[in-house]
């Protein structure tokens, strides 16, 4: 990752961290990386509403689908299950056939779901964060924060983990590279 993404991952985390009372924020020494948690190959599959795996209610934005894909890192593997709301999204005229303008357009992200890990467990997600379009692609970035009943994966809702990815409208796939803060991932053990 280039300096140019690290300081786009660190605005990102500022603007759009929520506030959680029990979350302890990592902080980094100047210098220090963001350690990979998971990445996330996803793939849009449901457009009705009624498919969505959370709630509608309480969410920013629009609903533009819901789909599936796979989590693989070292500590943390398995099924993906989400929905994605938002804000000023050109992503549903594309879908449609219908012309979109030229240039960069951002739009806000509140993506939110489920892993359903290999070893049993149930790791719920929600995101907040932007999408920036440009005639090739979508980057996305988000702020990202966990919650689980499973006592193996419960450091995860004590950190604030990061995104950074990457969106193709053409093929409704997306690509996430989730981050945590520095020993955040070496400090997570399964018991």
């Amino acid at each position: 990752m280039n300096g140019r993404g690290r300081l786009l991952i660190v605005l990102f985390t500022i603007a759009a961290m929520p506030s959680f009372g029990d979350t302890k924020i990592a902080t980094a020494a100047s210098g220090d990386r963001l350690e990979g948690l998971f990445r996330a190959d996803l793939q849009y599959t449901l457009e009705s509403e009624s498919d969505a795996v959370v709630a509608p209610e309480g969410r920013e934005g629009v609903y533009v689908g819901s789909g599936d894909g796979t989590a693989t890192g070292a500590k943390l593997r398995g099924r993906l299950r989400w929905s994605l709301w938002s804000g000023n999204c050109l992503y549903p005229l594309v879908r449609s056939g219908q012309s979109v303008p030229e240039g960069l357009h951002l739009c806000t992200l509140n993506p939110a779901g489920f892993i359903e890990t290999e070893d049993g467990a149930r790791i719920r997600f929600e995101g907040r964060g932007y999408g920036l379009r440009d005639s090739e692609k979508y980057q996305t970035n988000l702020t990202l924060i966990f919650s689980t009943e499973d006592v193996r994966y419960e450091l995860l809702t004590k950190v604030v983990a990061v995104m950074e990815g990457e969106f193709d409208e053409k093929t409704g796939r997306a690509i996430w590279n989730v981050y945590v803060p520095p020993g955040a991932d070496s400090r997570y053990e399964k018991r």
